[in-house]
């Protein structure tokens, strides 16, 4: 007997709940949605006509430029994580699912996916038709190949996010697969928006250049990718069965290129040499704005958080300094006057989404002072690391809380470290706070509840049994109302002993459009959805 409704129950679940759309606003006038399947998310800039053949303004194609600070090595998702990559491969593949990026999914190269009562099993049923960029039709055996790579090749530094689920896939004929695990997988859904389907033929013949070019079955092609000046160039694939009359892309190109500093992209959107541009810090928004470009502001569900050294013989053993350091942070001050927006923490997940539960935020310097000057603490130093490449004006948010921990009585100093050093430490638990961030991309919560606190990740050495069972049982959960309640039990665990970590907000996010491009959806994972797109 097979569960045909457990994807229909996904969504059910999340559209009661309300979705990220609803808080996502654009400064300028907005788009419709993109027209297809998947209709939340900002639209940015104004709508334009679409034709087939529009040209730009000189006479040739229509070309949209992007570009980002994230670096793109490889557009192998699996061989190194990237948002961007995300993006990108939305354009140059499909996937047998998709998502709107706020827990809802919709059947794309699958019509139908049925798992088995124990949930070991899954039956995948395909869309017939589908074509790959090279006239080839998209099967079942190219389903197989396309994860079979990601289990079995070990150099694929992201393979094991499938890897410790995923034993085979079945052919059970062209257009049916059947895919077997190890365990239950609860991130099946999520995860298996982010793999697209390649070409099992034209990878069989070049794997170790197959992604410079990737033959797969999305609305545009990759025609060159450059991965050591981290630039991809992709033309439209007028033959995409995911385009009709309404919502086909008059976009002829699409480039992206890495550019590490906010000054230098912003510069070259000024300029006239970019189209969109992504990450644009706070300071650059009122000036973009009045210059006439789209600014498409958004709450990231991006959190950033203290990992708090809590085992025993630690300064943070004891709860009570715990409690201090989160009441000490003045997290509105973080938010208004260093970030130039986002929205406080006051749970582990953001408000829109089915975890959620308001459990209030309370800063008290007062309070804080007492509970420090009753513990006990001598005036120890406290060591903080930080990589202020990884956490959004990360030097001044460390200095921030630095200051206001100083001023309830705790001694804490700060450690800039590169990423290596910062990632070895935090693995090892060497600190006393470690100031990190989590992005729960398709708003999946697993990670972020199982991985991070649950299972303690970073070695802060805080324990709970009860918080050690609901993780061991996160761990084998499918059934989405259970692994609902089981994150927001380990969440008031968290909240309640300000342990293993303590969150202070959610970040904000900016993308900068030129004003004739339309149907350009931004998700609040940071992603973006560039297949309907349009300029005028």
């Amino acid at each position: 007997m097979w569960k045909k409704g457990l994807l229909k129950k996904g969504l059910t679940l999340l559209v009661c709940t309300g979705m990220l759309a609803s808080s996502l606003t654009a400064c300028s006038s907005s788009g419709s949605s993109n027209g297809g399947n998947q209709n939340t998310g900002t639209a940015a800039g104004n709508a334009a006509e679409s034709t087939d053949k529009t040209e730009s303004s000189d006479g040739g194609p229509v070309t949209v430029r992007v570009s980002n600070n994230q670096p793109l090595a490889s557009l192998d998702r699996y061989a190194g994580f990237g948002i961007e990559q995300i993006s990108l491969s939305l354009l140059w593949g499909d996937a047998l699912l998709v998502s709107d990026h706020a827990g809802n999914y919709t059947n794309w190269l699958a019509e139908d996916i049925a798992f088995s009562d124990d949930s070991l099993t899954a039956d995948i049923k395909l869309k017939q038709g589908v074509k790959f960029q090279n006239g080839e039709e998209l099967k079942a055996s190219d389903v197989k190949a396309s994860f079979e790579r990601i289990i079995n090749d070990e150099t694929l530094t992201n393979g094991s996010k499938w890897g410790k689920y995923l034993e085979s896939v079945n052919v059970t004929d062209d257009y049916n697969c059947r895919f077997n695990f190890k365990k239950p997988m609860p991130i099946f859904f999520s995860e298996v928006c982010f793999v697209p389907i390649i070409s099992g033929k034209a990878y069989e013949e070049n794997p170790t250049g197959f992604f410079e070019k990737p033959v797969a079955s999305g609305p545009f092609k990759v025609t060159a990718f450059d991965s050591i000046n981290n630039e991809v160039t992709l033309e439209r694939n007028d033959d995409w069965w995911g385009w009709d009359d309404s919502n086909k892309s008059n976009v002829d190109q699409i480039s992206y290129k890495y550019v590490a500093e906010d000054t230098t992209r912003i510069s070259s959107l000024r300029a006239g040499e970019l189209d969109i541009c992504e990450n644009v810090p706070s300071d650059n928004k009122e000036l973009l704005g009045q210059e006439g470009f789209s600014i498409n502001e958004y709450i990231a569900y991006t959190f950033t958080f203290l990992g708090v050294g809590s085992g025993e013989g630690k300064t943070f053993h004891d709860p009570a300094l715990r409690e201090a350091l989160s009441l000490s942070i003045d997290r509105q001050m973080i938010v208004d006057s260093i970030l130039g927006g986002g929205k406080i923490a006051k749970w582990p997940a953001a408000d829109d989404q089915s975890v959620y539960k308001d459990h209030g935020y309370e800063y008290n310097m007062d309070k804080a002072k007492e509970l420090v000057a009753s513990s006990g603490y001598d005036g120890s130093e406290l060591s903080m690391i930080v990589n202020t490449g990884e956490v959004l004006r990360g030097a001044e948010v460390a200095q921030a809380i630095q200051s206001m921990a100083a001023e309830a009585g705790l001694n804490v100093m700060i450690e800039t470290l590169e990423a290596a050093t910062y990632n070895e430490r935090r693995a090892a638990g060497n600190y006393d706070i470690c100031l990190g961030v989590n992005t729960m991309t398709n708003s999946e919560f697993f990670v972020s509840a199982i991985e991070i606190n649950a299972t303690d990740r970073f070695a802060t050495g805080f324990t709970d049994e009860t918080m050690l069972e609901l993780g061991k049982e996160g761990q084998g959960l499918v059934d989405m109302d259970k692994r609902v309640e089981n994150a927001k039990a380990i969440y008031q665990i968290v909240m309640d002993n300000f342990a293993p970590n303590i969150y202070l907000y959610q970040i904000p996010g900016c993308v900068a459009t030129d004003a004739g491009i339309s149907n350009l959806t931004i998700y609040g994972d940071n992603t973006i959805d560039m297949r309907y797109m349009k300029k005028n």
